[in-house]
């Protein structure tokens, strides 16, 4: 396994503040700008350049993205529709509405995957859905957050997050579903109270604690494991389906080796929404595979794209993409 290289320390004065916030705060400083702190509860500043001011919230929604662009990327069936106008792969799909009848439309072959069309961090999502009863609770689900569901079908593979700034993909993160590996003395439970170590309990760390709920014990017993079980040393044991970070995911950078062609995907896809700044989520089946359209599927498009993921991975290099999204929103041009 890689060294581990996380290490994050909150931002002074300004610890409060979600952890994309600070890193451009300290960017702003660094700068020597003239900051004001608008409203911190809601990760909301402003800051002067060239007697200009710009509003920036939770890091990166800001003038460098158009209202149009960030509406079309907060609507997950609307950024399905302009991924398919610029011949971006997509994952097959069928939205409904609450009160229609999902058995009446054309599904996807299972496994299936099923989202409310305007949530994030994987709020109301269900994956590898596998029979109808498991479809329904899924639907019903996923309803409790929207009054749009979308059903697609579900893409094996590993998840990539690519941060796309004014063209260019300045950051690739792997974002692991949480995990412990096993030492052959602890046990799980053991493990994971190791690995929250320097991880918070919400977004004002780069990285978030693993909560052990029902989720977590029905895919160890799925696993055959309990939470007192001791792992053979070197055995990974994922906790969860869902990649995300806030339920204890890990990112791994991997910007220096991903293949141009995927990058290139990513660029593509952020263009199609007309998106300036954006986290575009691709999942790639195998990225030693010969490359090809039939090999990855964009899942999303983020306006609101999480920096600290880049600057403060689980492990690989600090990125320092906050350069790069502040010259974006001062429409300072980089090569």
């Amino acid at each position: 396994m890689a060294n581990l290289t996380f290490s994050f320390t909150p931002l002074s004065g300004y610890e409060n503040f979600e952890a994309s916030t600070q890193i451009i705060i300290a960017e702003i400083l660094r700068r020597k700008l003239e900051l004001e702190i608008i409203d911190a509860d809601n990760n909301l500043i402003a800051v002067k350049y060239k007697n200009k001011e710009y509003i920036i919230l939770e890091g990166t929604i800001s003038d460098g993205n158009s209202l149009i662009a960030y509406w079309i990327s907060n609507d997950k069936w609307m950024t399905k529709q302009f991924l398919a106008r610029q011949g971006v792969n997509h994952a097959k799909a069928v939205m409904i509405k609450a009160g229609e009848k999902w058995n009446e439309f054309e599904l996807p072959e299972y496994p299936l995957v099923v989202k409310p069309v305007d949530t994030d961090h994987g709020i109301g999502v269900s994956t590898r859905i596998a029979n109808q009863s498991q479809l329904q609770r899924a639907i019903e689900r996923a309803f409790e957050y929207s009054d749009r569901v979308i059903i697609e079908e579900y893409y094996p593979g590993k998840e990539y997050r690519f941060l796309v700034i004014d063209g260019v993909v300045r950051a690739i993160a792997y974002r692991e579903p949480a995990n412990i590996v096993g030492d052959g003395l602890s046990t799980i439970k053991q493990l994971i109270e190791e690995k929250n170590i320097g991880r918070g309990d919400d977004y004002r760390y780069p990285l978030l604690k693993i909560v052990v709920d029902e989720e977590v014990e029905r895919h160890l017993e799925s696993a055959g494991f309990g939470l007192d079980s001791v792992v053979p040393k070197g055995e990974k044991v994922y906790l969860r389906k869902n990649s995300n970070l806030s339920t204890g995911g890990d990112s791994i950078d991997v910007t220096d080796t991903m293949p141009d062609y995927y990058k290139d995907v990513a660029v593509r896809a952020a263009a199609a929404a007309g998106l300036r700044i954006a986290g575009v989520d691709i999942i790639i089946s195998d990225s030693d595979a010969e490359l090809s359209p039939a090999n990855y599927i964009v899942v999303e498009l983020n306006a609101p794209a999480m920096l600290s993921m880049h600057d403060f991975p689980y492990i690989g290099e600090n990125r320092n993409v906050e350069k790069y999204v502040l010259d974006c929103i001062f429409n300072i041009k980089n090569k």
